[in-house]
């Protein structure tokens, strides 16, 4: 007894010391937790010495590194100036991947290479025959009684494989009457008799005709055929051989492969032959199917030809890519997703995987590439965040980064890579370059003095969201044969795997799972090894198809005591298995799992993260509505000891509980970090004061602007100076001043004395915004914050913090002195004034004129000033 008393006390103590150097990590992350940014190099057309300015800026920003993505230029070129575009992998280009990986090693930054320029993978080394290949199909009306019928001649790069005939004209073909014709030769074609009117239908084994999207100066071309192994050796050999050559071994963490987006890419020149060998029978006589075919025949040969589709991408884009990565000592990192039709088994072929996409309550991709690295056992998952934050370039701000990123967290991702930091040199002017979506997120903001701040806080919430297991009790399976089943030429999403299967899953089925207070991962038939026993529940949403082998794992998971739920309908084959209604989903798997959180009252826009840990559990929460919330969470994992960590100061305090519950009182896009932990420990409690007195700051407030860019002069608050002509079209940083007093006593009386701007009251949605084309992709906060858009506060010469999230308010308790004391604001506003008016634009038509049409500019056609200032009436607050 006393041998095991002692090993209990011995592993109490191990655990202890454990979370104490956790606690002191959160503190001061490890570098490999920062964020990074996607690095846009327009043109090419950099500068060695603007190079590494940008590169020290990152670093002085809290970024850890960067990807490098070459895009289209944004200047024409200028000898005047000393201004050159350079060709794609020139002698000159490549000198800059050189100079940039030798720098970025010595400043500690982690560097990343985009295979290639713009997107998807291809250019001037791609010849017709190796470029993305579809299927093409082209219809004819036959006269009654015809007994022959004119070839259609082939357009260049085609082979014809089939042509066929029904009954009825051609809007109205009979698809179940569709004959073979016989195509040797070079003559007409023989038709059956028929005295009716009649359709024909030839196909071509064809090419999409795709193009680089976005492509550098030099990088034009076709995207690469994804389903040719030949074509991706080219690609590798003509382009990542010359960068990583330039980059010099072991100065590239990883090579990047971007979303998949080879549109229409349903064809390969040997697809008939690997169908066949794969599937066991012949495609050419049913291609009409494929198009125009109704019922389960059709269904089953598009379900083969995706699948088929889906093997030839991993087999011959992927593995050679994963196998090329391996070989020259870099990781492979890949948004894999898109079109060609990647599964979710095939990220087997990649080191780290993104996803992109904040909609955490849907099968968004950032929780496709989670369950992957949770199933395939990856510590880290990247997401190309902040794709389109808010709109246009530059209105973004840093709420709207920190809100955006908590979503990203929710649907597990923990490292974040900005979209993006724009290369913008001197002559640029201000407020510079920027890519044609997405935000801004360099030097040229005016709010860049709080980046430090806010990279802070990105960091800490990633590295604890690396920390220990991640916990998810519910898995939710990807119905593959029934996406398969719906690819059909010209219909939205066509070999869009994973679209397809977010619409089969359905609108309600991850809300459901999630407010039974439920973590979830996505499984699909080539990772139930993976999932082994894992999960207590699976969830089977709208499944008809399940393949033979997945229907034995399911029985035995299920006769093993796992639960098996299905949504919408039961699959043709299977277990017994039990058919939920959508409205008690939730409840369910609660009943089945127990709800890991329980919040009181119920509140879906607050998320949660589960991490077990060593040493207890770790909880990370978001609110993700634009109104505070007071809730009660009760945890599946507490235990007696409990800590509140604070992402913005790496700080703990003792969380207390009441009654088995935690009473949370979460600000609009606030955040939380609670850790349970079986050990005591002295750590305090977290502050809470009733109000002792309070003094408003409302009049006597001196602004100064910037180098005579306005008049200094006193004002009340609210003040804007967006609103005043002679500084509307000011982007910078404004200075408020004042002198205060305070009216109470506080120095050693038990007080803290804060500083309070207020509430952030909740507003619709900007109607411009919601109009876009983009609105389901954009991302802003919906507050009207009292600081527009961040601040830094310094008491009498020290600075005291920085104000940029809810709640607007500091501790000033320790700065303060009896007597005068001198309050000096700094303001940050957007850059959207400056572009409202004299702000510099990218020439568009001049570029249009010599490079082509390689981009249009987001959202540009109506932009004005946005108010800017401090837009509420602060208080000194003293709580005791």
């Amino acid at each position: 007894m006393a041998r095991y008393l002692a090993l209990v006390l011995l592993a109490a103590s191990l655990h202890a010391q454990a979370l104490d150097d956790l606690r002191q990590r959160f503190g001061s992350p490890p570098d490999d937790a920062r964020i990074m940014m996607r690095w846009w190099w327009f043109g090419p057309s950099m500068t060695r010495e603007q190079l590494d300015l940008e590169m020290q800026r990152m670093k002085e920003g809290g970024i850890g590194g960067f990807e490098i993505q070459p895009v289209y230029p944004l200047a024409l070129d200028d000898p005047a100036h000393d201004f050159r575009n350079y060709r794609y992998l020139s002698p000159e280009f490549l000198d800059m991947v050189r100079f940039t990986a030798r720098r970025a090693k010595e400043l500690g930054l982690r560097m990343d290479v985009t295979i290639g320029s713009g997107w998807s993978f291809g250019g001037p080394h791609i010849p017709l025959e190796l470029a993305a290949g579809r299927l093409r199909s082209e219809r004819v009306a036959v006269a009654p009684g015809a007994r022959r019928l004119a070839r259609l001649a082939p357009r260049e790069g085609e082979r014809l494989v089939g042509a066929f005939i029904a009954l009825g004209a051609v809007p109205e073909m009979d698809a179940a009457t569709f004959e073979a014709l016989d195509i040797a030769g070079n003559g007409p074609l023989a038709l059956p008799p028929n005295e009716g009117p009649r359709a024909a239908v030839f196909y071509f084994a064809s090419h999409t005709g795709q193009a680089v999207k976005r492509a550098a100066y030099g990088a034009e071309g076709y995207v690469l055929d994804h389903y040719s192994r030949p074509a991706i050796e080219t690609h590798l050999k003509e382009v990542g051989d010359k960068l990583l050559t330039a980059a010099g071994p072991g100065n590239v963490y990883a090579v990047y492969c971007d979303s998949l987006e080879v549109y229409d890419a349903d064809w390969t020149p040997d697809l008939l032959t690997e169908f066949r060998r794969r599937r066991g029978y012949d495609l050419q006589p049913l291609l009409p199917l494929i198009e125009y075919g109704t019922g389960d025949r059709a269904l089953e040969v598009r379900r083969d030809v995706g699948h088929t589709l889906s093997e030839l991408y991993e087999e011959r884009f992927l593995a050679p890519l994963y196998d090329w990565a391996k070989k020259n000592g870099v990781l492979l990192r890949i948004e894999n997703y898109g079109m060609p039709p990647a599964t979710l088994a095939s990220h087997r072929q990649a080191d780290i995987f993104d996803g992109e996409g904040w909609h955490w309550r849907t099968l968004a991709t950032t929780r496709w590439a989670s369950s992957a690295s949770h199933l395939f056992g990856k510590p880290v998952t990247s997401s190309e965040t902040w794709t389109w934050l808010h709109s246009p370039a530059f209105r973004a701000t840093p709420l709207d980064i920190k809100a955006e990123a908590d979503q990203h967290f929710l649907a597990g991702i923990n490292q974040l890579i900005g979209h993006g930091w724009p290369y913008s040199p001197p002559q640029a002017g201000n407020p510079g370059w920027s890519f044609y979506a997405a935000a801004v997120f360099n030097d040229k903001n005016p709010w860049w003095p709080v980046m430090p701040d806010l990279s802070r806080y990105l960091q800490r919430v990633s590295f604890l969201l690396r920390q220990g297991e991640p916990v998810a009790d519910v898995a939710l399976y990807a119905p593959t044969e029934d996406a398969w089943a719906s690819f059909r030429p010209g219909t939205p999403a066509n070999l869009d795997l994973w679209r397809r299967t977010a619409d089969r899953v359905g609108p309600d089925v991850i809300p459901a799972i999630l407010d039974g207070g439920l973590s979830f991962d996505v499984i699909d038939d080539g990772t139930l090894a993976l999932a082994g026993r894992r999960y207590k529940a699976i969830v089977l949403p709208n499944v008809r198809f399940l393949p033979e082998a997945t229907a034995r794992w399911l029985t035995e998971y299920a006769q093993g005591g796992g639960t098996v739920l299905a949504v919408g309908r039961k699959p043709d084959r299977g277990p017994s298995i039990e058919l939920v209604d959508i409205a008690v989903l939730g409840r369910r798997l609660a009943a089945v799992t127990q709800s890991d959180v329980t919040l009181t009252p119920a509140t879906p826009e607050i998320g949660f993260v589960h991490r077990h840990l060593p040493q207890g559990d770790l909880y990370f929460l978001a609110n993700t509505g634009n109104t505070s919330r007071r809730v009660r969470a009760r945890f599946h994992a507490q235990t007696p000891h409990a800590e509140l960590w604070d992402p913005f100061t790496g700080t703990a305090s003792r969380a207390e509980s009441q009654g088995g519950e935690v009473v949370l009182d979460l600000e609009a896009y606030g955040s939380r970090v609670i850790v349970f932990h079986g050990g005591g420990g002295s750590i305090a409690p977290a502050w809470h004061g009733a109000v002792a007195a309070s003094e408003e700051l409302r009049a006597g407030w001196r602004v100064s602007f910037p180098g005579g860019a306005g008049a200094s002069r006193t004002v009340d608050l609210p003040y804007s100076w967006s609103e005043d002509s002679a500084t509307s079209h000011f982007s910078g940083t404004v200075t408020y001043r004042r002198d205060i007093t305070l009216a109470f006593a506080f120095h050693g009386s038990g007080v803290h004395v804060f500083l309070d701007f207020g509430e952030a009251p909740a507003t619709p949605r900007d109607p411009r915004e919601a109009a876009s084309p983009r609105s389901t992709a954009i991302f802003s906060a919906q507050v009207d914050p009292p600081i527009r858009e961040a601040a830094t506060v310094f008491i009498n010469g020290q600075r005291a913090g920085t104000l940029w999230h809810p709640p607007y308010r500091l501790e000033v308790t320790d700065l303060l002195r009896d007597g005068s004391n001198e309050l000096r604001i700094e303001v940050y506003n957007t850059a959207i004034n400056l572009l409202a008016g004299a702000g510099r634009r990218i020439d568009e038509q001049a570029l249009t004129a010599r490079y082509g049409l390689r981009f249009r500019m987001q959202e540009m056609e109506s932009v004005e000033p946005l108010p800017s200032g401090l837009l509420a009436v602060p208080k000194l607050v003293a709580e005791r």
